[in-house]
């Protein structure tokens, strides 16, 4: 099952003991906000024990259109791109090991 934007509202709304979902979305959909915000202006956000949210430039290359076989040049582009501290990546590990 996916996670939605609500579901993560909701989550986080029961764990912080609110009792309306609305209390946490707008604080929610700032932070989504604001991590757009800084990726568009080519910046990095570093969140000290969770991870690294930066802009990498992907280089141009030649592809191929899987429906025609037609070969395809892709320009460069710039792409969104999140990597785990060490600290989130152990984290996550052994959250994962509990559940198998």
């Amino acid at each position: 099952m996916n996670v939605t934007k609500l579901e993560l509202c909701k989550r986080i709304a029961r764990k912080l003991g609110y009792k309306q979902v609305q209390d946490v979305k707008p604080i929610i959909e700032t932070f989504l906000d604001e991590v757009l915000q800084v990726l568009s202006e080519n910046q990095r956000i570093e969140i000290r024990g969770f991870g690294v949210f930066s802009v990498k430039n992907r280089k141009p290359r030649i592809g191929r259109n899987p429906r025609t076989g037609e070969i395809v040049n892709i320009a460069q582009y710039k792409a969104p791109h999140f990597k785990f501290s060490k600290e989130a990546q152990n984290n996550f590990e052994t959250k994962l090991n509990k559940l198998q």
